[in-house]
């Protein structure tokens, strides 16, 4: 984990209330720490003859803050849960300190300055040394001495660093010399640069922070806004998941996958040894692609027929997979049931008897004149729930309060029409059919959006679904900002919301924000009137086969008064396989 540095400096302009603005920032960009710069200006400077100097005398006079509103500074970070720091450039300064801070900084200007270096380790602190301005071989035979005591910091004091002069290779080095400990100092003058350094395995981002990166000033425009700095800690948080080798493909690229490739399909009825010229190629690929069959599975032997115009898919060559009476009976009780879509709940119906369905509607289907005729399929006995559509067209979302006029108006035909088939259904088994939905767009503030939304969905009995902060639209990843976060469980509490608790969304949005899904389910259950069942991992890996260590888990939930829909991506492929096994572990 790469920990970031905001660098107040001389930021602040002398003004306690910027310096407290940019501790805000620094938080609220999910920084490790900030730190500031103490001279003591009264005897730093021999003289200011030289224009150099002068213009940086003149400067650090005219924003100088005390000693005393450092500490002030402090307990302010500190009672946001930042660390803090403080950098000094020389020995008599340093002694002025006062002994709070989390750790001190010595400035490269100072990098060979070893009686500054012993003193802040006599502190007992964290000591941070930059190395810029210096040669590797000053670096090397001065800084070895220390090399299991300070975190060194790679550094081009230039001010700006203009792209080209990065010489990142020095970090490689430095950890060649055994420091463990090491980071990177930027004054780059592209946020691109500072993104770069990411790859190169440091543990430390020291980045100076600004309001403005065009203000007057010395430090401002090699600083980084709030902005900035909220993109170099995204880009850190998602660091394992962009450098590292994962091993596996993401849900996204299976669902394009499936889209956009071909797979085979049964020119007849088959059995026994299967060839090539048995299939015809087409898209969508709903079972094996060309090249995995000819690679694994040409005159392999079938182990059930494949009917003509089906999709040959790898359990064809593995033994059935049934339900059984003992797991019928459990799922029935429990009302433990699986998605279905129009075109195959009688396949579903006959083959996967749970007697708890929810019928997964796209929009085409919603505007199609024959969706009422799915009704004199459904029993008396059935359960019987409704997902709306995510989406009102191939690349608009579903949101009946929009701020866009068409999105508002597409988005409540739908789900008007999806009432008038709730009502249908309902009518025909007498038991309540819940409609759930994923609302996922925010294009105003936030609880005002949730007001207006449920002044609207209350009238249709539709139930809000949480979600995941990472939601796969689009045939990528697209972050999400509704009903997932600590401050969505309050509004849900507070405002007595009945919701859609998708358990695999639940994990996810825990993970992201670092907390325990348990004790959100505990928060969120009281509210809990129908329950989506997968497993998941990280903060985007979703619809996963339920896992050992959380089964008991999601037995647990499958004694709430409600129905449960069990949710493993792609169960509906082979069959409705991983149905059947994931059936087979809540009930047995």
């Amino acid at each position: 984990m790469v920990n970031v540095i905001a660098e107040i400096g001389i930021n602040h302009q002398g003004s306690l209330d910027i310096a407290k603005t940019l501790i805000d920032h620094a938080k609220e960009s999910n920084c490790w720490g900030v730190k500031f710069q103490y001279r003591d200006l009264k005897t730093f400077y021999n003289s200011t003859d030289e224009i150099g100097d002068g213009i940086i005398a003149e400067e650090l006079e005219r924003i100088n803050l005390t000693l005393a509103d450092f500490s002030d500074l402090t307990l302010y970070a500190r009672s946001l849960g930042l660390k803090v720091g403080m950098s000094v450039f020389r020995v008599e300064d340093f002694m002025q300190v006062p002994d709070i801070y989390d750790f001190y900084k010595v400035p490269s200007s100072e990098c060979l300055n070893t009686p500054l270096i012993d003193i802040m380790l006599e502190r007992d602190r964290q000591v941070i040394v930059s190395t810029g301005g210096h040669s590797i071989d000053d670096v090397q035979s001065v800084l070895h001495y220390y090399k299991d005591k300070i975190t060194v910091l790679h550094c081009v004091s230039n001010y700006p660093t203009r792209l080209g002069h990065q010489n990142f290779d020095f970090i490689h080095q430095l950890r060649d010399w055994c420091f463990d400990d090491v980071g990177y100092s930027s004054h780059d003058e592209d946020i691109e640069a500072v993104l770069m350094s990411l790859c190169f395995d440091i543990k430390w981002l020291e980045r100076h922070i600004t309001l403005d990166k065009t203000a007057n000033g010395l430090d401002h425009s090699t600083s980084s806004d709030l902005e900035d700095f909220k993109k170099i800690n995204r880009f850190i948080e998602n660091l394992p998941g962009t450098i590292d080798t994962k091993g596996s493909i993401n849900q996204g690229e299976i669902l394009n996958m499936q889209n956009l490739s071909t797979g085979l399909y049964a020119k007849k009825d088959l059995s026994g040894v299967v060839k090539y010229s048995d299939f015809d190629i087409k898209a969508p690929r709903k079972g094996i692609s060309v090249g995995k069959f000819l690679q694994e599975y040409i005159g392999k032997e079938l182990l059930r027929p494949v009917s003509q115009g089906d999709a040959l898919s790898v359990t064809h060559f593995k033994p059935e997979v049934k339900i059984d009476s003992h797991d019928i009976a459990v799922t029935q009780e429990k009302r433990i049931g699986i998605p279905v879509r129009l075109h195959d709940f009688n396949h579903y119906k006959q083959n996967i008897p749970v007697g708890t369905y929810e019928f997964h509607l796209t929009y085409q289907e919603l505007l199609s004149p024959n969706l009422l005729d799915a009704v004199q399929q459904v029993s008396s006995n059935d359960h019987i729930s409704i997902h709306l559509p995510d989406y009102i067209s191939n690349n608009r979302l579903v949101d009946p309060v929009s701020s866009d006029g068409d999105i508002k108006s597409e988005s409540r035909k739908l789900i008007e029409i999806t009432r008038t088939f709730a009502d249908a259904l309902q009518d025909k088994i007498q038991k309540d059919v819940p409609i759930v939905g994923s609302f996922s767009v925010l294009d105003t503030d936030k609880f005002t959006k949730y007001d207006n939304l449920f002044d609207y969905i209350n009238n249709y009995k539709i139930l809000v679904q949480w979600l995941p902060v990472w939601g796969w639209y689009f045939g990528g990843a697209s972050k999400i900002s509704a009903f997932n976060s600590a401050e969505d469980i309050q509004y849900i509490n507070k405002n007595d919301i009945n919701i859609c608790l998708d358990l695999c969304h639940l994990i996810l949005s825990a993970n992201y924000y670092k907390q325990d899904y348990k004790d959100w389910y505990c928060k969120l259950v009281g509210n809990t009137k129908h329950i989506h069942i997968a497993d998941a991992e990280g903060v985007d890996s979703e619809g996963l086969e339920m896992c050992d260590d959380r089964l008991d888990f999601f037995k647990d939930s499958c004694d709430l008064d409600c129905l449960k829909i069990i949710e493993v991506w792609q169960g509906h492929l082979n069959n409705g396989e991983k149905f059947v096994t994931e059936i087979q572990r809540l009930t047995r």
